[in-house]
């Protein structure tokens, strides 16, 4: 797969490093420069106060990932180059140290993974979210909330449980689906469904807060009866007791995108999603509320609950997106 280069915005060039250091199969890596790995978030939709995303890009490969627009700022206008070209954020350590101390004092929520994955497959030799994880182990009261994929996170465990022990720690793991060749297609360089689901049992034994991130539902690909019975029935065997579920967001430039990938790959689909997102981000109306009502009917048969905290913010969006399903 070629990497398209594409030129930074002019605002951006002096901080990045457009030369790759690190090269994992078809993915290049290259060195952003950050202030600080914490973000203010002022939105009042999001559950959370401040955000933590160590990498711009992400080498998961999700085909309905909403954040593939972040790129545009920095000059890539190729939705395929958020998977295939990662910034690493170094540097900011003096403000990243500051800023978790005046959220930790306020008893704000931090968000880790809220647009690009924290434990992506260059979390192996970057560390920069280990490197934040054990900074925040050394606070008292702090409230996190983390969401990944990855498996790499079993890592972590140490820090995660001093960080859960002397504060509020919260963990969803990212699953929409059992079927291994549907999410192969779907979310390509991700872990498969039993890795993931190995993930949840462990961090489940570890005596954590762990929750599964069923999002986004996909209409027509994983919002029947049985795909999601199968999917909460195999989150409870291991060990989970709450879940978030929604429906899928599409924005451009990931609308686009994702909508030729289900040309080419489910074509019986095509006409309905088109019509479906014509003039929409996400969808509302009798379709999300069978759908949404499918989920948590299931889900209690298992004895799962909703996440309480980010609930609330379910019903305001009308519809979710997983790297926002952080808090319990």
């Amino acid at each position: 797969m070629a990497i398209h280069a594409g030129v930074p915005a002019p605002s951006l060039a002096p901080r990045l490093g457009q030369d790759a250091f690190r090269r994992r199969g078809d993915v290049s890596y290259r060195v952003l420069e950050t202030r600080s790995l914490l973000g203010r978030c002022t939105s009042e939709r999001m559950p959370f106060e401040w955000t933590v995303n160590p990498y711009r890009g992400c080498a998961m490969g999700c085909r309905y990932c909403y954040a593939t627009y972040t790129h545009e700022y920095l000059g890539l206008t190729d939705p395929n180059t958020f998977h295939t070209a990662v910034w690493v954020k170094r540097g900011g350590e003096a403000e990243t140290a500051r800023r978790l101390r005046i959220a930790v004092r306020r008893g704000e929520r931090i968000a880790i993974g809220s647009a690009t994955d924290p434990y992506q497959p260059g979390e192996a030799d970057e560390r920069v979210t280990r490197r934040f994880l054990e900074l925040c182990a050394q606070h008292r009261g702090i409230r996190l909330g983390l969401i990944t994929k990855g498996a790499l996170i079993l890592r972590d465990i140490d820090l995660l449980r001093r960080i859960h022990q002397r504060g509020r720690l919260s963990v969803s793991v990212s699953l929409i689906s059992t079927d291994a060749e549907l999410l192969r297609r779907i979310e390509p360089w991700a872990p498969p469904p039993l890795v993931r689901l190995e993930v949840l049992r462990r961090l489940a034994e570890a005596d954590l807060d762990v929750g599964l991130a069923a999002l986004p539902i996909l209409p027509g690909l994983t919002d029947d009866e049985a795909t999601l019975d199968a999917l909460f029935a195999r989150a409870a065997s291991a060990g989970v007791r709450r879940f978030n579920a929604g429906l899928l967001f599409l924005r451009s430039p990931t609308r686009e995108r994702y909508l030729a990938f289900i040309e080419r790959e489910f074509p019986r689909y095509a006409e309905a999603y088109r019509r479906a997102y014509a003039d929409r981000v996400y969808l509302t109306g009798r379709y999300r509320e069978s759908v949404l009502a499918r989920a948590d009917r299931l889900a209690e048969k298992h004895g799962l609950r909703r996440s309480g905290e980010y609930g609330a913010v379910t019903q305001r969006l009308g519809a979710v997106r997983s790297q926002l399903a952080l808090f319990a």
